[in-house]
C-alpha cells in the first residue's frame, strides 16, 4: 500500500477513533487497518495513535501529522476533482453538517433540489446540536448561527438569516387571549429555549422603541421541536424560527402573535475548511444556498 493510502486509513482512524468505523468506512477488516496504521508509525518512526481496547486517541505527533495530512489530501482530492470536472458537471462527495431543527425542517426539504440539479454530486448530511469538529470530521461544510474566530484556520462566511416569530394555537388563543403589547407577555404561559440559563430574555422593536423581557417561562426545551410541538399542542406562546413555523401560520394550525414586534433574527453561517472556489462541488452548494436565501427575502418583503 502507498503513503497516500496509508495517510487515507489514518486519518479515517483518527476521525472515527475507532479502527471497526474506520474500517467499515473504507470497507476493508479492523486487522488491515491496524495493520496500515503501524506501517505508517514505522515509517515515520513514531507512534500516532494511544490505543486502548475500546477507541483510539491521537498523540501530539498524531495530531501534528493528522492536520497536514487532512490538508494534503483534501487539496488532492480537490485538484483531482477539479480537473475531472472540466467542462462537465461539478461530482463528488460533500459531507454536511447542520443543527438539528434547522436541518430537519429548512434544510432536508431543500435538498432533493439540489442534487436533482446537480446528480453526479453525492450528500451526505448530519445533523446534530453539538459542534460537530469540521476538519477532525472531515465535513466539507457546516452550517452554523456564529462566525469562527480569526484566529482560526477555517474559514466562514454568512449566507443569510432567519427570524424569530411568536406563535400560540388557536386554541391557547381562544383560552387565554392574546397580549397586546410585549410588556404584558409575562402574563401568558410562555415557552423558551433554554440550555439552563437562570435567566432568559427576549427582545422586541418596532418602528418606536426596543423592550426587553425578563421571560420565567412555563415550559424550557434545549431542542426547538419539542418547543414547536407544545405550542401546536396549545401549551402557550413560543419564540421560534420562521422555519419552524410559517407554513403552520398559513394553514391557521398556528397564530402570530405581536406580528407588528419584530424579534433579532439568527444569523446563518457556513464554515469550510478550504476556499470555496477551489472545489467546485462545493462551490455551487453554496450558490444554492444563497440563492435560497435570497428568494426568502425576497418573499418576506412581499409580505
Amino acid at each position: 500500500m502507498n503513503k497516500l493510502q496509508l495517510m487515507t486509513v489514518f486519518r479515517t482512524v483518527a476521525r472515527h477513533s475507532s479502527f471497526t468505523q474506520a474500517a467499515k468506512e473504507l470497507g476493508t477488516t479492523v486487522s488491515a487497518a491496524s495493520k496500515h496504521v503501524q506501517q505508517l508509525e514505522k515509517h515515520l518512526g513514531t507512534r500516532l495513535l494511544n490505543r486502548t481496547t475500546r477507541s483510539q486517541s491521537l498523540t501530539d505527533a498524531g495530531k501534528e501529522y493528522l492536520s497536514t495530512t487532512d490538508r494534503l489530501l483534501t487539496e488532492l482530492q480537490e485538484i483531482e476533482e477539479r480537473i475531472a470536472n472540466r467542462g462537465s458537471q461539478p461530482a463528488g462527495h460533500i459531507r454536511l453538517t447542520a443543527p438539528t431543527a434547522l436541518g430537519q425542517f429548512w434544510l432536508s426539504p431543500l435538498l432533493p433540489r439540489f442534487t436533482a440539479r446537480y446528480p453526479l454530486i453525492r450528500l451526505e448530511l448530519v445533523l446534530d446540536d453539538q459542534l460537530r469538529e469540521i476538519t477532525k470530521e472531515g465535513f466539507d461544510l457546516a452550517l452554523r448561527t456564529k462566525a469562527v474566530s480569526v484566529n482560526s484556520s477555517l474559514y466562514s462566511q454568512q449566507l443569510g438569516e432567519h427570524r424569530r416569530r411568536l406563535v400560540a394555537s388557536p386554541e391557547y388563543v381562544q383560552q387565554s387571549g392574546i397580549p397586546q403589547d410585549p410588556k404584558q407577555l409575562p402574563d401568558y404561559a410562555l415557552l423558551a429555549y433554554s440550555l439552563g440559563r437562570t435567566s432568559i430574555h427576549w427582545k422586541f422593536s418596532n418602528s418606536y422603541q426596543e423592550v426587553t423581557i425578563n421571560v420565567n417561562p412555563q415550559y424550557t426545551a434545549n431542542n426547538y421541536f419539542a418547543l414547536y410541538q407544545a405550542a401546536l399542542a396549545g401549551t402557550g406562546i413560543a419564540s421560534l424560527y420562521d422555519y419552524l413555523v410559517d407554513k403552520d401560520i398559513a394553514s391557521g394550525r398556528l397564530v402570530e402573535v405581536l406580528p407588528e414586534w419584530t424579534q433579532p433574527s439568527r444569523p446563518v453561517f457556513g464554515v469550510y475548511q478550504q476556499r470555496r472556489t477551489a472545489s467546485p462541488k462545493l462551490d455551487v452548494l453554496w450558490h444554492f444556498l444563497e440563492e435560497i436565501f435570497a428568494g426568502e427575502r425576497e418573499e418576506c418583503s412581499h409580505n
